[in-house]
């Protein structure tokens, strides 16, 4: 099944197109936030903690506290469980892919299209308290240097 939303047209949307797999800034993030959700996995290498992949990545003790932050928002704001995959996934899921797009677009200050992003995501009265600890944390990662690209990103869906 190929689901394609009704808004794949715009630009700021995730697209179902291979992404470069050699992408390091989106790799630390997604391993990041997968760890948080999922701290152990048997098949995935090492026992890496959250906060060392981010501190690792650079970033200082409020960058990582402003990621718990989101964190915790994310899994008690969504009205459905969230479209992320284990550490030893290899396939990106949607939620995921709109997580590190609308951080990619909060770093290239395009707040309007991170908006947009969470708007389609989450219920309203969630989005601008996200939206704010999203643009928290993707600051954090410019300080630590860590830039992701606004890019089109390969989305497996869950049926």
């Amino acid at each position: 099944m190929n689901f394609r939303s009704q808004h794949t047209g715009r630009p700021e949307l995730i697209d179902d197109h291979p992404a470069d797999s050699a992408d390091a800034p989106d790799r630390t993030v997604l391993s990041a936030v997968r760890t948080w959700l999922r701290p152990s996995c048997e098949t995935a290498s090492g026992d890496a903690h959250w906060r060392e992949i981010l501190s690792g990545a650079g970033l200082r003790q409020d960058g990582i506290e402003h990621f718990d932050l989101l964190m915790r928002s994310l899994m008690h704001v969504s009205y459905r469980p969230l479209d992320m995959r284990c550490r030893c996934a290899r396939d990106l899921g949607k939620d995921e892919a709109v997580v590190l797009q609308t951080i990619a677009l909060l770093q290239k200050t395009h707040s309007g299209a991170a908006l947009r992003m969470l708007n389609d995501w989450l219920p309203a009265p969630a989005v601008s308290g996200v939206l704010k600890l999203i643009r928290w944390f993707a600051i954090d990662l410019l300080d630590a240097g860590v830039e992701l690209d606004v890019q089109a990103r390969r989305v497996t869906y869950m049926h």
